[in-house]
């Protein structure tokens, strides 16, 4: 049950005065209040738990790392392959005709000769 504007008034009033008679019980008192959200990672099990899931995260990434490394390696041999490769199948074929025709001029002038 909610407590009225006039009574929460009051409430602040008798924790006003009882901080100011006695402050040591009003600490003692204010700890019983609810904790802050992160409070509870400043708990030594809190810490323990904190590290627990940062190695968990770690362990992870270094896994997925691991797995798409020979992947990747994969993508890149291919990738480096010469017939796979559209330019140097232009290339090769010009290379190709031109030494023909050169071998070509060769033959023809040694049978000139």
């Amino acid at each position: 049950m909610a407590l009225s504007m006039d009574e929460q008034r009051m409430l602040a009033e008798i924790e006003r005065r009882l901080a100011a008679e006695d402050p040591g019980l009003a600490t003692r008192l204010s700890s019983f209040r609810r904790p802050s959200p992160g409070a509870g990672l400043r708990t030594p099990r809190g810490r323990l738990l904190m590290l627990a899931c940062l190695i968990a995260l770690i362990a992870v990434i270094s896994t997925v790392v691991y797995v798409l490394v020979p992947f990747r390696s994969q993508a890149l041999k291919s990738s480096t392959n010469p017939r796979s490769h559209p330019t140097s199948l232009v290339s090769g074929g010009t290379a190709s005709s031109g030494n023909s025709a050169s071998t070509g001029n060769s033959s023809a002038a040694a049978a000139n000769n």
